[in-house]
């Protein structure tokens, strides 16, 4: 995310923080309305996580969890709802009905230990070890003082932030390290995640299915879904187009999508791109397949024998700057490809090498 100098803040109890971790979304009050309304699609907004208020916690559990910024994210959209999706408002009487949805986002905390489940189904021990992961490597208010000698304000949401260059460089620092973040490879779940399962190919995107699940959408709600639905159908088009070369497979907790054949594994990462996110999407895509490689094909008994061919699968072309960069991996077996009009598409030896895996 190319955050620039404008950008402003979100403040919320950290608890708070879990729900957009899995939603995407954040929310405000009735009272908040005229603040709602007045943000815009594009604005950057840094998440400041204050204490804890609406979660019933043993003495100590969360005493040692810092105040300060977990992550950021730019809005995509708007839109409000009718049900439950906050800690306060599943156990308390809270009431948040004006969303804004982020069409980017990008966490500081040790976010691969938070279960990819809804806040509805959790406990509070459970919530608490959410906390301390998304609260890993925040930007305390001490480390502001210290090192921009300048720190947000901490009551108001949304707030302006008046010397946004000033942190800019911690900001900076975390996104680096947030796009290349892993898990330790001896970590006992993350062993477990190598079981391949069929992709879920059912998603409805229309206004009627939209309200059907009670959400009222703003016309401009479909910017923010589209990164996710165009990030689905691509792997769709490359899935079939293996498919019917005798591949077969389909996903596990970390890769998008991992086929094999008699000879070869495909493991492949799809991203949807366009100019404002286009070095963050290819970075994070040649560190994950790398990754995957390690933990899905290496670490798996049967595949490790496979020749692998790792994919970066593009929702468009690159630029010429990040083409360039992308043919030259193509020595090291990392291969890229993109969706033009549902037919895939590529450098040369990417082409080249996805016809020798399938003839």
């Amino acid at each position: 995310m190319d955050v620039g100098l404008n950008f402003r803040k979100l403040t919320g109890p950290i608890e708070h923080w879990l729900t957009t971790f899995h939603q995407g979304y954040w929310g405000f009050r009735p009272d908040k309305k005229e603040a709602w309304e007045e943000i815009e699609v594009g604005e950057v907004f840094v998440f400041h996580a204050s204490s804890t208020e609406f979660l019933e916690t043993p003495r100590g559990a969360l005493t040692d969890v810092s105040t300060g910024i977990i992550g950021l994210g730019r809005v995509g959209a708007k839109s409000t709802k009718n049900e439950p999706a906050w800690w306060e408002e599943l156990h308390l009487d809270g009431n948040y009905p004006y969303l804004i949805h982020f069409s980017e986002i990008y966490w500081f905390g040790d976010t691969d230990q938070i279960r990819d489940a809804p806040v509805s189904e959790k406990d509070v021990s459970e919530m608490v070890d959410d906390i301390h992961a998304i609260a890993e490597n925040i930007i305390t208010f001490g480390e502001m003082r210290e090192r921009a000698g300048y720190q947000i304000p901490a009551q108001g949401s949304p707030g302006n932030i008046k010397s946004p260059e000033k942190l800019f460089p911690l900001l900076q620092e975390r996104l680096d390290g947030s796009l290349e973040q892993s898990t330790p490879e001896d970590d006992d779940e993350s062993a477990s995640g190598n079981e391949i399962r069929e992709r879920n190919r059912e998603r409805d995107i229309d206004e009627e299915g939209a309200e059907n699940r009670e959400v009222t959408y703003e016309q401009s709600v479909k910017e923010t879904i589209s990164g996710t639905i165009e990030h689905e159908e691509i792997l769709d088009t490359f899935e079939d187009y293996l498919s019917d070369r005798g591949f077969d497979g389909g996903e596990t907790e970390r890769s998008d999508l991992i086929m094999s054949s008699d000879d070869d594994v495909v493991l492949g990462e799809a991203k949807s791109i366009h100019p404002g996110n286009e070095r963050g999407q290819i970075r994070r895509a040649l560190g994950q397949v790398l990754e995957y490689r390690k933990r899905d094909i290496y670490d798996d008994g049967e595949l490790s024998s496979l020749s692998a061919t790792l994919c970066l699968i593009l929702s468009q072309p690159p630029s010429e700057e990040y083409l360039s960069i992308l043919e030259s991996v193509e020595s090291d077996g990392i291969f890229t490809y993109w969706i033009d009009n549902g037919r895939i598409d590529g450098p040369d030896k990417s082409m080249a090498r996805l016809r020798e895996i399938t003839t």
